[in-house]
């Protein structure tokens, strides 16, 4: 049988390649091929052809499909890409071959599917599918009787578009103390949204706009990022809101120019005050509560980039200061290097005041700094197990408690917040 089935695959590919188009088509059979195809297609993008058909009687069998695109494209097959399965699929060139042995019950109904990828290079406009000299058509049995095919029938045509130039914000916000110093650098990514390459630069626009600066300029992306460090210089500026914008252009991409807008708000300070509350390390005042932290500060709803980041160190009772916060409302994120992040959202800090933020209790058991506690942070526990400093297995990451002794306690602590994450996970 398997020796039957693969003679016979290889006799439908070998006529579904050479099968003239005036085969007779029996009285009633038709399976009714049809195609499907996206109304645009960038150069470069690889998308989806779906055809389907149905068994037009009880035993159809031995069905061929070919399906021809664009001279010059590439497509893809994968027998499992399609209901049913095929037996056997081939792509050469710009042309998918597939083939089922059967039988199957009328009324079956199948799916195909298979990729195309436009080249780069492709004009601009419209190209056909089902072209000469390889034509598309459906090639069946049904019983002993045949062979049968058709034309395959629906869409037949796609349009080429150029890719888009993408960016990673439609807008940068920074933040600055008067008198202070600049606000950290932000980066901007750009992006084919295809493989094909674009060539961008990028310039600045506005009114007395000499506060803004990118680098690079200009240079060349494909769907891999380019970075542009973009920065501000506030030296002799006053309080207020300044805006500008970076203009990306792009000549091959379809969306060119892409305006960015920067705004700059000059404020102010204030100080922001955080307390946090250790489990498992006795009451404070204790030496144990003194760790350093990671601070962030973002824009409200927006975690994609912290627009300021800090270390800052607890006291023996949780508290850390961090002077000449610039005035503003901010989400406020901290992280150290054994419990998990937290959050706190919308926080205004006012112009010459303190404000305090409580952070409430830090979930212990991130042995490896990841916010996510799972099996490397078991991994080490294990390793480190009922050591203490001065053995070759100690490990102070896993020393949750910070009692020097990596025991029940630890474990405790690790098991008891298993599986969770912090809310700054992925950021």
């Amino acid at each position: 049988m398997r020796l039957f089935g693969l003679v016979l695959t290889v006799v439908l590919l070998v006529a579904i390649m050479v099968l003239p188009l005036d085969t007779a088509l029996g009285q009633g059979q038709e399976a009714n091929a049809t195609r499907v195809l996206p109304a645009t297609v960038q150069q470069g993008e690889t998308f989806d052809v779906i055809l389907t058909f149905t068994a037009p009687a009880d035993q159809f069998n031995a069905i061929g499909l070919r399906d021809t695109a664009p001279d010059g494209w590439n497509a893809t097959v994968d027998a499992a890409w399609c209901t049913p399965n095929a037996d056997n699929a081939q792509a050469v060139g710009a042309r998918a071959s597939l083939t089922w042995i059967g039988p199957y019950s009328q009324g079956t109904n199948f799916t195909v599917m298979y990729k195309v990828t436009v080249p780069c290079n492709a004009s601009l406009g419209n190209h056909s599918f089902d072209v000469s000299p390889y034509e598309s058509f459906l090639y069946y049995y049904v019983a002993e009787e045949g062979p049968y095919s058709e034309n395959i029938t629906g869409d037949y045509e796609v349009q080429v578009i150029p890719p888009a130039i993408l960016s990673s914000a439609a807008s940068i916000s920074f933040y600055a103390a008067f008198g202070g110093q600049n606000p950290q650098n932000q980066t901007l990514q750009l992006w084919s949204s295809t493989p094909c390459m674009l060539n961008w630069t990028a310039n600045i626009t506005g009114t007395n706009v000499t506060w803004l600066s990118v680098s690079p300029t200009n240079g060349s992306c494909t769907d891999e990022h380019s970075s542009v460090a973009v920065s501000v210089n506030t030296s002799g500026m006053d309080v207020g809101d300044y805006t500008a914008n970076i203009t990306i252009e792009a000549p091959q991409a379809r969306n060119s120019p892409q305006n960015v807008t920067v705004s700059l708000y000059i404020r102010e300070t204030g100080t922001l005050q955080g307390t946090v509350n250790f489990t498992g390390r006795g009451d404070a005042p204790d030496d144990k509560w003194i760790e350093p932290f990671v601070v962030k500060l973002f824009q409200p709803g927006d975690l994609s980039q912290a627009i300021w980041t800090g270390v800052a160190t607890t006291n023996n009772t949780g508290v850390f200061t961090i002077p000449e916060v610039v005035a503003g409302i901010y989400d406020i994120g901290i992280k150290n290097a054994t419990c998990l992040s937290k959050l706190v959202t919308n926080v205004t800090v006012g112009f010459n005041e303190t404000t305090v933020v409580d952070f409430g209790a830090l979930l212990e058991g991130d042995a490896n700094n990841d916010d996510f506690i799972s099996g490397g942070d078991f991994s080490r526990l294990s390793a480190a197990w009922l050591s203490y400093p001065g053995l070759p297995n100690w490990d102070a990451g896993v020393d949750f408690n910070r009692d020097s002794y990596i025991s029940g306690g630890d474990y405790s602590v690790l098991s008891y917040n298993w599986l969770k994450w912090g809310d700054l996970y992925g950021m």
